[in-house]
């Protein structure tokens, strides 16, 4: 009877340390999925933290190269326009040419045809006679 009572205490205790294992690791489960939890939450944080931080940075790229793309189109403006101001002044300068030309080559032709007719006529009698005059001693 020694032994049986020996071996159902022996029972009890280790029957009561496998219900404190049991316990135990139920207690560690529960705090290992606590943490799986915690370190998946500070996961998406840090995540989401990064995707603001990346679109913050992509928006100050997209200003970066507007402003960068607005200054080379006002300077290919401003060449294209000093060209063009460029070619208005040659333009206007050969048309003042062409006009000085144009000018000298009718007053060139009027001083030929006033030779030929013996001069520009005027309407007064006296006048007339006298060039004709000049014209017969000629």
């Amino acid at each position: 009877m020694a032994v049986k009572k020996n071996h159902t205490k022996v029972l009890k205790n280790l029957k009561k340390q496998v219900r404190l294992l049991e316990r135990k690791a139920e207690k560690s489960r529960h705090q290992l999925r606590t943490a799986l939890k915690k370190i998946n939450k500070l996961g998406r944080t840090y995540k989401t933290k990064l995707a603001s931080k990346m679109r913050s940075m992509q928006a100050k790229l997209a200003d970066a190269q507007a402003a960068g793309y607005a200054k080379v189109a006002a300077d290919v403006e401003r060449h294209l326009l000093k060209g063009a101001e460029k070619k208005a002044k040659a333009l206007a300068a050969v048309a003042v040419k062409l006009e000085k030309r144009y000018v000298a080559k009718l007053n060139k032709n009027l001083s030929k045809k006033t030779k030929k007719t013996g001069g520009i006529k005027k309407t007064s009698k006296r006048v007339s006679k006298r060039s004709r005059k000049t014209r017969a001693r000629r």
